[in-house]
């Protein structure tokens, strides 16, 4: 049993000042030598307010009554918290310890009446909106950190297109756009957030994403916070749990993507979802009747970038490096985004030469192709 502060005072004093030896003042202390070391220390430093122990605990501190109103209340009003529970008593513990008196009694999964019902949505018929997102970023052993992007249709949860990509730029999320309006059509609204890769930053002008949603007539939504994407959310969570586990060791990029399309296509196909009352996403879901061609889109969706050929003969578009043919090094160069592929517009660079009145014409490439980087003329 711990010893008074006085009497505490007394010992560590006669110790220090050599009157009884380290045996004989450990045993009326009643502690180890270790502890007594501990005293000495404190009592030369800060005298007696080095032997007062600072240790306390909420043991005890609840009485039989009080503990039986804090069940009552719980049981009673099963929407406070432990912590508005201890406030109401004005109780001198923590809120941990009124958690663990709750636990101890099974009140700490009673089922809260809300105060605010929530609104569900799901749209009437497939393509009436599409939600689309990049999922955080997952850390591979091999390939470091990856993204997924995809879209996902809000009545049938189908997800017409997603891929992995390192980086999440505009242009992986155009490839995957492509690749959903290509395979499954236009839909009538698309839900995302507001990324730059969708929404114009500036106070004035359009994103090309926006620019194209508009040529192609679809309404767009933005989603101020997650919730409002939450579909979008639970599957990243399902394929987090489902998917991620069993290939966060693969070694290279198409293994990923091909073991994530074998994945989708086992997703939208083949497996029954309890929402559903056990159908699958394909069985609910049937493609647009507002459908362009192949080419159609990738003469709709276009973009237009100019970059500067590099000494080392690359160009950087958004965040990639791509090797241009020799010859167009400190040369500016225009550059056609035509669906997932990458073509050199069919235009020439003037260059002024002399005085300014005579112009000189500059042929820009030649018809090559390197890593599925196209460069053609007319």
């Amino acid at each position: 049993m711990k010893r008074p502060i006085i009497d505490r005072e007394q010992i560590v004093s006669s110790f220090v000042k050599r009157e009884i030896g380290k045996d004989t003042a450990v045993q009326l202390l009643g502690c180890t030598k270790r502890t007594l070391e501990t005293y000495v220390k404190q009592y030369v430093v800060w005298k007696t307010a080095g032997l007062v122990d600072h240790r306390h605990s909420n043991n005890g501190k609840l009485t039989d009554g009080q503990k039986a109103a804090v069940v009552a209340l719980k049981r009673a009003d099963p929407w406070r918290s432990p912590r508005n529970i201890r406030d109401y008593f004005a109780l001198p513990v923590t809120s941990i310890t009124m958690r663990r008196l709750l636990c101890a009694n099974g009140l700490t999964r009673e089922n809260l009446k809300r105060v605010k019902a929530i609104q569900r949505f799901e749209a009437e018929n497939p393509n009436d909106l599409w939600q689309t997102d990049i999922m955080g970023k997952i850390t591979f052993k091999h390939l470091g950190d990856l993204y997924l992007i995809a879209t996902l249709d809000d009545h049938s949860r189908f997800v017409p297109s997603g891929k992995w990509f390192k980086t999440q730029g505009k242009m992986n999320v155009f490839s995957v756009w492509f690749q959903s309006l290509s395979s499954c059509g236009i839909p009538t609204k698309m839900l995302q957030d507001e990324g730059s890769q969708y929404k114009a930053r500036a106070r004035f002008g359009l994103a090309d994403y926006q620019w194209y949603a508009k040529q192609m007539g679809i309404e767009l939504i933005w989603a101020p916070t997650a919730q409002c994407k939450g579909k979008i959310e639970r599957f990243w969570k399902f394929v987090q749990r489902d998917f991620v586990p069993g290939i966060l060791n693969r070694k290279t990029m198409d293994d990923v993507n091909g073991a994530w399309r074998v994945w989708l296509a086992w997703y939208n196909y083949k497996f029954k979802s309890p929402y559903f009352d056990n159908e699958t996403h394909a069985a609910r879901y049937r493609t647009s009747k507002r459908k362009l061609t192949r080419v159609e889109l990738e003469t709709l969706l276009t973009i237009e970038e100019r970059r500067k050929v590099t000494r080392e003969s690359t160009i950087s578009l958004y965040g990639k490096h791509y090797y241009v043919p020799p010859g167009y090094i400190g040369c500016r160069i225009w550059i056609r985004i035509k669906g997932e592929k990458l073509y050199n517009l069919p235009l020439c660079e003037w260059s002024r030469v002399g005085n300014g009145n005579r112009t000189t014409k500059t042929e820009m490439l030649q018809n090559v192709k390197i890593e599925r980087l196209s460069y053609n003329t007319s």
